[in-house]
């Protein structure tokens, strides 16, 4: 008999979790890295609104791939939205200050700055997200 985890569903393993995380952050990724390069390029608005924007977009479709596909959640919705909508505050205003802080003061590159700051967002999601989230 499978052994059940703490939600009466089967366990996954980690690494099972993992691929199927990284599969819904990579298109989530390019969603959120097409927005907020379409906007910065094509409208007035900067880089924090543009990120703020893009990150609205992509965490929508984040938070029903995951709590759906990837971690299969059977916890409740509402706790689980108000966790992860607590973490994207978190992220977004971590991430917009330091985009603003790498792209229009340090003057680097818009991209290789938001990758670097996806990248540091990844990594800490995955955990939180297994963890407290969607547990």
């Amino acid at each position: 008999m499978a052994s059940q985890d703490n939600q009466g569903t089967p366990s996954q393993s980690v690494a099972k979790h993992g691929i199927k995380y990284l599969l819904v952050g990579g298109s989530s990724a390019l969603i959120e890295l097409v927005v907020f390069q379409a906007l910065l390029t094509l409208s007035p608005i900067g880089v924090g609104p543009s990120n703020v924007i893009a990150l609205v977009c992509s965490t929508t479709y984040n938070f029903l791939m995951n709590r759906n596909f990837t971690f299969k959640s059977a916890s409740n919705p509402a706790r689980s939205l108000v966790l992860y909508l607590l973490l994207f505050a978190f992220n977004t205003t971590l991430t917009t200050t330091v985009l603003s802080i790498l792209v229009d003061h340090w003057g680097w590159n818009s991209i290789l700055s938001k990758l670097l700051t996806m990248a540091c967002v990844t990594l800490w999601n995955f955990v939180l997200y297994r963890k407290v989230v969607f547990r």
